[in-house]
This record gives structure tokens, C-alpha cells and sequence, in this order.
């Protein structure tokens, strides 16, 4: 491997700036907004290259019941655990689809019959 090339997904910019290559599907600007409030609140943990970080939002495959602006951040565990965690438009986090679907039903954004 040559010096400073590493074999994550950050590259190296013009002005040695670092900046990250993005997955190949279109991120709607609530999007971005949703992700900039997890980064601004969610105290940044030191990312271990044994683990394997996804982003996925309502286009993701399986993911199609998120409402727009609604992020799931998946990390793929060296063991083959894989966590998953619900971002809001606030950038508030959430532990399962469960909760998510809670708090949709609980503000009055869906219903579920029961």
C-alpha cells in the first residue's frame, strides 16, 4: 500500500482536506439535514475499521416504510452483529422499528390498527 492511502473510504482532496465517497443513490436534502443534527449531537465515537458503518434512508432496499427525512445507521459488527440505529429529522435517536413506529402512531403521523 502506498504512504498515506489507506484502505477505508476516505480519500485525500486537492487542498488535504479528507473527504468521504458516498454511496451510489441520491440523498434528498432532508436527508442531509437529519444527518448533519446526528453528527452536530450524537458525541462522535471513534470509528474502528474492524466495523462497518451503513447509512440507509426510505430508498434503501427494506427500508421503504421510513418517512422522508428518517435515517438508519447499520453497524456490521467483525462477529457478524449487526446494530441498528433510527435517526429522526431532530437527529434524535432510536433503538428499534418498534419505537419508531411508536412515536409515528403516538404524534399522530400514522395509525395502526390493532
Amino acid at each position: 500500500m502506498e504512504q498515506g492511502r489507506s484502505s477505508g473510504r476516505r480519500t485525500n482532496n486537492v487542498d488535504g482536506k479528507a473527504k468521504h465517497r458516498s454511496a451510489n443513490f441520491d440523498v434528498s436534502l432532508l436527508n442531509i439535514e437529519t444527518l448533519s443534527k446526528i453528527w452536530k449531537k450524537v458525541p462522535r465515537r471513534r470509528f474502528r475499521s474492524s466495523v462497518q458503518y451503513i447509512i440507509h434512508d426510505n430508498t434503501s432496499p427494506g427500508y421503504g416504510w421510513l418517512l422522508p427525512g428518517w435515517l438508519v445507521e447499520e453497524r456490521h459488527m467483525e462477529s457478524g452483529r449487526v446494530y441498528r440505529y433510527y435517526y429522526g429529522p431532530s437527529g434524535r435517536s432510536y433503538r428499534s422499528r418498534r419505537e419508531v413506529l411508536r412515536t409515528w402512531e403516538q404524534s399522530g403521523v400514522i395509525v395502526i390498527d390493532k
